[in-house]
């Protein structure tokens, strides 16, 4: 009863009704009242089908006891009398009808599960079996009605040869007049009737090796996917819970940082201005892990169902404001890191501030932030050193530690005149790919890098989990222009800041990890924003958010120290207005994803990584061409489209899956993105077969059957439009007319025309038979 109460079980009115049982009711009356008069009066009142005669039970009922009347109308009139139930219980008074089922299972109720399910199965089977027989039996020997039925119908007819007649009796009536009195019983007792209620067999379940897989996640062709067993998704379809990944940054601390204004004017003339104004924003676990469970390695985007994403060089300019053009973010490590500091920041780590390459921020929140006085130009640079290796550590470049920031970095910014002719954007962005592709595995459970740079790209880019800016959190300057609805300063900041220093209003976020990852699972094509970069948004943003759009679609692997991640834009053309074609496929050398810098590696990554260098400075000769303009949906009949739907995995969510106890605030979701992958595949199949056969139907079909199948296709069209799938056979508004020889006119003048001849040829032979008949 607990289960059925709770709210979206599927038990609660109007998709099911609970009622009392009147008999078990009135055993709990005459045991607590001790009277079998009582217990009586109760049935009777409660059978009552007329409120008359329900009324006078309970006014008995009150005469006899009025404890117990108080008691009877204290509970709900629709859960225990029959004239006011609504109909719902089908007169069906005790549950007798569901406890028959008991004698089912008995002796077996304590067997393991499966053997309780074959021996349910089996007991069926010989209930059905000897009552189809029994049947057939009465069948042959010419009976009409049931043997229950005729028993009863010979005991009445007996009966009724006793009556004197002082009142109207339909069988004696009958049988005195010759009648047949079948004709008033009703067929639903007949021997044909009562056949057809078990004329269905029961065929044994085989095994499963036989079954046929109606739900594939995919892939089909598993040579691009090649992952795919050590691949979370795999896991999660196996039935595995994987909760959300715990997100390593330090967001929070970057917010702590005061940093004086002398440090923050050096860093403006910088490419770091737009980081600069960034502040805390909350990440989304729930929204992160979902996308990370369609992040694949093998391709370094994510696998939608509508084709590939991901993040591009282009998003890294656009919503941080950094630099793709210049050399690549690499370096030595060689060790010396205390030396280093003293050099480049001025000051020496105690021995607790560092480890090895790692140095605390707390260190250099403690030391660098509201100094007074700079009074050197050696002094402001160390400033500036250590706020960029602040900002590299808590938003950057972030590392699972939590409280961390490696000094390998800190040699790039030896020389503050030249850091802009590194492509910190690039870096960025490999940093990114490559805890993206460490948070795929299953035994990951947590992930790091620039987290924030995804998450904005997926407010720009997927409605699902995408916030509404309500209003700034901060007053605005007076006289200046916020065009973007938030403290975007007009040609200086990002349009990463868009989402900063505002109230954003969540519709569907904080709504777990499972309804997000069904709602990815059922997601189409007009939920995703192809070209968030409109030129009325870009016009306002800084001019270094285009100065290197020349290299937005360079095919190149992305350079960080020990992490080299392959950028591959030609998977992802529509992202640029371009039409989508199938791509030439591109290792994303898998191999360089065990190099890392665990255990202090000490080395020059530009001589290990010195391939990749030489084709990171050659990434002009390497870029996407422009294609066709992209515009609108893509075709189902699109050769892309065919390809992506045989090589990608199409769903997440497993067929099993329901929200559990965790998700305190939404109990009990059952996730339906596999019933909306089968009803657009059968829709799919359903209209390509109708209009097949609409196209090939003869001249002469009959009305009825050409308006049928008009209908299905009709129906599988609609059901297809309806959930935006319309794209996928081609679908235009308004839908050009039939041809003219399927007009329904035409037809319908057919009919008519042959209906008319074949009544004028039944007509003609009649006529022909009286001439006979005559004769």
């Amino acid at each position: 009863m607990t289960a059925m109460n709770k709210v979206g079980g599927g038990w609660t009115e109007p998709q099911a009704f609970h009622r009392f049982c009147t008999r078990h009711q009135a055993s709990n009356i005459n045991t607590k009242f001790k009277s079998n008069e009582l217990k009586l009066a109760f049935l009777s009142t409660a059978c009552a089908a007329q409120r008359k005669r329900f009324n006078k039970g309970m006014q008995k009922i009150g005469s006899l006891n009025p404890s117990a009347k108080v008691l009877l109308e204290s509970i709900p009139l629709s859960k225990w009398s029959l004239c006011h139930d609504g109909g719902h219980r089908y007169g069906i008074k005790t549950t007798n009808n569901s406890e028959c089922f008991n004698g089912v299972l008995k002796r077996v109720r304590f067997l393991p599960i499966t053997a309780l399910v074959k021996a349910t199965f089996f007991r069926i089977n010989s209930y059905f079996v000897k009552h189809r027989e029994d049947a057939n039996k009465r069948l042959l020997e010419g009976c009409m009605w049931s043997e229950k039925v005729t028993e009863k119908l010979a005991e009445n007819v007996k009966r009724a040869a006793h009556h004197k007649v002082t009142c109207y009796d339909a069988r004696r009536v009958c049988r005195a007049n010759s009648i047949s009195s079948d004709q008033y019983v009703d067929p639903l007792y007949s021997c044909g009737e009562y056949h057809g209620s078990y004329r269905s067999s029961f065929h044994p379940v085989p095994d499963e090796s036989y079954w046929m897989p109606w739900m594939d996640p995919g892939p089909d062709d598993g040579t691009i996917l090649h992952l795919q067993s050590t691949h979370r998704s795999q896991a999660i379809w196996e039935g595995e819970e994987l909760k959300p990944l715990t997100l390593r940054g330090h967001m929070k601390a970057f917010k702590a940082f005061k940093v004086p204004e002398a440090v923050l004017t050096y860093v403006n003339n910088t490419q770091f201005r737009g980081i600069t104004r960034f502040c805390y924003v909350p990440l989304d676990a729930d929204l992160i892990t979902a996308l990370v469970e369609r992040w694949r390695q093998e391709t370094h985007t994510f696998h939608l169902p509508f084709g590939e994403a991901t993040v591009t060089l282009q998003d890294v300019a656009m919503l941080f404001g950094l630099r793709i053009s210049g050399r690549p973010v690499t370096g030595s490590s060689e060790g010396g890191w205390q030396h280093l500091c003293v050099r480049l920041l001025g000051a020496t780590p105690s021995i607790k501030a560092i480890k090895g390459s790692k140095l605390k921020l707390t260190w250099l929140h403690d030391n660098f932030q509201n100094v007074a006085n700079i009074n050197s130009q050696y002094q402001l640079h160390c400033h500036v050193r250590a706020y960029l290796l602040y900002l590299f550590g808590a938003l950057l470049f972030p590392d699972k530690s939590g409280s961390t920031v490696s000094l390998i970095y800190l040699p790039l910014l030896e020389n503050l005149d030249q850091i802009d002719d590194i492509s910190w954007g690039s870096g960025v962005l490999a940093c990114l790919y490559r805890n993206l592709c460490k948070a795929t595995k299953v035994d990951c459970f947590e992930i790091a890098g620039p987290l924030l740079l995804l998450q904005l790209w997926s407010w720009e880019r997927v409605s699902i989990g995408r916030p509404d800016i309500v209003r700034s959190r901060v007053p605005r300057q007076a006289g200046v222009a916020y065009p973007l609805g938030s403290q975007v300063l007009t040609g200086l900041d990002p349009l990463g800041c868009k989402w900063l220093r505002v109230q954003r209003g969540f519709k569907d976020h904080r709504l777990g990890l499972v309804v997000i990852r069904d709602l990815l699972d059922k997601m189409v094509e007009l939920q995703f924003v192809w070209q968030p970069y409109t030129p009325s948004v870009v016009q306002h943003l800084s001019p270094i958010c285009v100065q290197d759009q020349a290299e937005w679609t360079v095919i190149a692997p992305l350079i960080c120290f020990e992490m080299v991640e392959w950028h591959f834009p030609n998977r992802c053309t529509r992202q640029f207005g371009w039409q989508q074609m199938i791509p030439e496929m591109g290792s994303t050398w898998t191999r360089l994803h065990g190099i890392s810098r665990k255990g202090d590696w000490s080395g020059n990554y530009e001589t290990m990584h010195q391939e990749s260098i030489a084709k990171w400075e050659n990434r002009m000769s390497n870029i996407v061409e422009p294609g066709l303009p992209f515009c609108g949906l893509m075709s189902f009949e699109d050769e892309y489209f065919e390809w992506y739907n045989a090589i990608t995995r199409r769903i997440i969510t497993p067929l099993s899956q329901t929200v559990n106890d965790d998700y305190e605030d939404h109990h009990y979701y059952y996730p339906t993105a596999a019933d909306f992958q089968i009803l657009t595949q059968t829709s799919m199949v359903t209209y390509n077969t109708t209009e097949q056969m609409i196209s090939n139907m003869p001249d002469d079909i009959p009305l009825a059957q050409y308006a049928m199948i008009e209908k299905m296709r009709n129906m599988s069209l609609n059901s297809l439009v309806n959930t935006g799938q319309g794209h996928l056979i081609n679908y235009q508004e308004p839908r050009p007319p039939s041809p003219p020889r399927y007009d329904f006119r035409h037809l319908a003048h057919r009919q008519q025309v042959m209906t008319q001849e074949s009544e004028e040829a039944e007509s003609s032979q009649r006529t022909r038979k009286k001439g006979k008949k005559r004769n």
